[in-house]
């Protein structure tokens, strides 16, 4: 007999939403394994002793928390997905009759109650205490990538930037804040209309002033952007620094570096390697690292192999230290020139006269005199 079911609305529902849910269901897990009791304490002090309760800050994480974990990337989407869907009512804590918090309520208190002080950092770090105590990470082993987040942001929104101070002041500080032997990646240049050309220096968007000119790539598009660095704990891959700043190839050494050592402050772990791509292949960078005991696997663009190819490599030539000299093959001397600027490389150069008369020179070098040089780091 075919059966037909009729849609009613019953009155009551005699049903516990919990067992609606099943138990290897990921949302089930994090209310079985995680504390969110922590939230409470940290904002505390941001709420007034007096008025109306306002909505439990520790729902606002769970909303958001599910937004992350199930790609819901607008609020006011979230808003409306957490209102219908069972599962997300019950994770977050909310009734069946209870009313979902309207999307304003998290940009409210985002720029306003929330904006003031490090109460985001605080949240973060205690999470990360907790994956500690939990055993799921060590934080020996890290790896550091940063990347540009497209800003919501449209380049015909950019304006000139409105110059509070004299002429001379502006360029000296335009020159203070971007030395040209730090700048060899121009990120940022484009057209905002035809014949104005703009850079960040000049511009700033009037709908997200926080947001730069760049370009990952030098063949990428130009586009308004935010930077963002990650570390990460290699083996659990969990996230345990983050950073949100300007995009400049120049900084990401700078970034990492700083949330490296925030990390070994913060939760008290000493990390033993650092994992990274070329693009962190900086002798600055690379220093640093060794002297915070923590050994790099970052490839290194060596270009001496393929310009020294067919003469001969560095390796055959000594170096005197107490006279600051190389002697080439043949025994001449190679005195200190000094640094590069563009390459902060260590030079070191024969004389002409010495390499003109060479028998060796073409075996040696194809310039008028053969120099050698090494990293400042």
């Amino acid at each position: 007999m075919l059966g037909e079911k009729k849609r009613t609305e019953p009155m009551f529902y005699h049903v516990k939403v919990e067992d609606l849910i099943p138990e290897n269901h990921l949302l089930k897990l994090a209310e079985k394994h995680v504390d969110f009791g922590f939230v409470r304490e940290k904002v505390k002090h941001l709420y007034s002793h007096t008025g109306r309760p306002s909505i439990d800050p520790e729902i606002l994480l769970r909303m958001l928390l599910v937004g992350y974990l199930y790609g819901i990337n607008s609020e006011r989407r979230l808003c409306e997905e957490v209102n219908m869907h069972i599962g997300y009512r019950w994770f977050v804590g909310l009734t069946l009759d209870d009313k979902v918090p309207d999307h304003s309520t998290f940009s409210k208190n985002r720029h306003e109650r929330f904006s003031e002080g490090n109460v985001f950092q605080e949240l973060f770090d205690e999470i990360v205490r907790q994956c500690i105590r939990a055993g799921l990470l060590t934080g020996r082993h890290l790896t550091v990538d940063s990347t540009n987040i497209k800003a919501n942001a449209s380049i015909k929104s950019l304006e000139p930037v409105v110059v509070e101070m004299k002429p001379k002041e502006y360029i000296e500080k335009l020159e203070k804040e971007n030395p040209v032997e730090e700048t060899p990646w121009e990120p940022g240049y484009g057209k905002a209309t035809r014949g104005e050309t703009i850079s960040n220096d000049t511009h700033r968007s009037h709908t997200d002033p926080d947001a730069r000119l760049a370009r990952k790539t030098s063949m990428g598009a130009t586009e308004l952007s935010h930077a963002a660095t990650y570390v990460m704990d290699s083996k659990s891959r969990i996230i345990i620094g983050t950073d949100i700043g300007k995009p400049d190839k120049n900084t990401d050494c700078k970034n990492a570096l700083r949330q490296i050592q925030r990390i070994k402050q913060s939760y008290n772990i000493t990390p033993q390697t650092l994992g990274a791509d070329k693009g962190y292949c900086a002798g600055e960078f690379i220093d640093a690292l060794l002297k915070e005991k923590i050994q790099p696997h970052i490839p290194i663009v060596d270009n001496r192999s393929r310009n020294e190819k067919g003469i001969y490599p560095i390796e055959r030539f000594t170096f005197d230290k107490g006279r600051n000299i190389f002697l080439c093959p043949e025994g001449k001397e190679m005195r200190y020139w000094g640094i590069h600027k563009h390459s902060r490389q260590h030079v070191y150069r024969a004389s002409m006269k010495d390499c003109g008369i060479c028998a060796k020179k073409s075996e040696c070098t194809r310039d008028r005199a053969r120099s050698i040089s090494y990293h400042l780091y």
